[in-house]
């Protein structure tokens, strides 16, 4: 499968813009033989805890990609946000094919309360998965990348997991370090992608990158905005899993004991 990586600078608050500007990638994607597309997190928002007012796009994104997905034959990946119960609101990344289906819809399940964002955002509470090129996959978003139970949950069933994230400039060696971590324990694909720019006085930094199941990064998209290509296979989790069996000795049924 191939996939676009699309680093974003993403313009704070102005959803009208920033469609457009993705609209653009997408289609250099699809020109470009991508079969899938993937953005940030809160892709045309940027993140934001005022979720009055970015809640009010979020079902317009989903029209959108789903229009621009068909239009444009790709798989498009994006994150948007929704009002929920309690007040409180929902931080969903999705997953459209070029048919216009809604293949997998997430809600990050770990909002980050060391910035308060629990006190806007309720977590998700199912971990779901999808197919793209007979690639099954998974999906979190940026601080459920702290969290390896969600992953090693789903290890032996996925072959490569989407973190979509506003990871900002002053942790990005954990962003890096975690990423590979995730990919290695797991033997399996680790697709970052981060954002770029100053977004509300915070500074991101991007370093969206696609790593191999033996801890390999295979694409390193530094701190530029853009596109940016790479290859992943099925055969190349099952030999990973094949040559160096480490998940065989998992013991999950011990492990629930403990």
């Amino acid at each position: 499968m191939r996939i676009a990586l699309c680093q974003l600078n993403i313009e704070y608050l102005r959803y009208e813009k920033n469609i457009i500007r993705a609209e653009h990638f997408i289609c250099e994607a699809a020109r470009n033989h991508a079969d899938c597309i993937v953005f940030p997190e809160m892709s045309f928002t940027g993140y934001s805890m005022d979720t009055a007012i970015i809640s009010r796009w979020g079902k317009d994104a989903c029209i959108a990609m789903q229009e621009i997905a068909v239009k444009a034959q790709i798989a498009i990946g994006f994150g948007w946000v929704c009002s929920a119960e309690n007040r409180l609101a929902e931080n969903h990344y999705s997953f459209i094919d070029r048919t216009g289906k809604m293949i997998l819809d997430y809600v990050k399940i770990h909002p980050f309360s060391y910035a308060k964002e629990n006190c806007f955002y309720q977590g998700g509470t199912s971990l779901p998965t999808a197919d793209l090129c007979e690639i099954p996959f998974m999906n979190a978003i940026c601080y459920d990348l702290r969290f390896p139970e969600l992953f090693r949950i789903l290890a032996k069933e996925v072959y490569a997991a989407f973190v979509p994230a506003n990871w900002p400039a002053k942790r990005f060696s954990h962003w890096k370090t975690l990423l590979q971590a995730r990919a290695i324990e797991n033997q399996m694909y680790l697709i970052g992608i981060n954002c770029v720019g100053d977004q509300d006085g915070i500074l991101y930094s991007g370093g969206s990158m696609v790593i191999a199941p033996d801890g390999t990064i295979l694409c390193d998209c530094k701190n530029d905005e853009g596109l940016f290509f790479t290859d992943i296979s099925r055969d190349a989790v099952l030999t990973a899993r094949e040559s160096f069996p480490a998940l065989r000795d998992m013991r999950e049924e011990l492990y629930k004991k403990l």
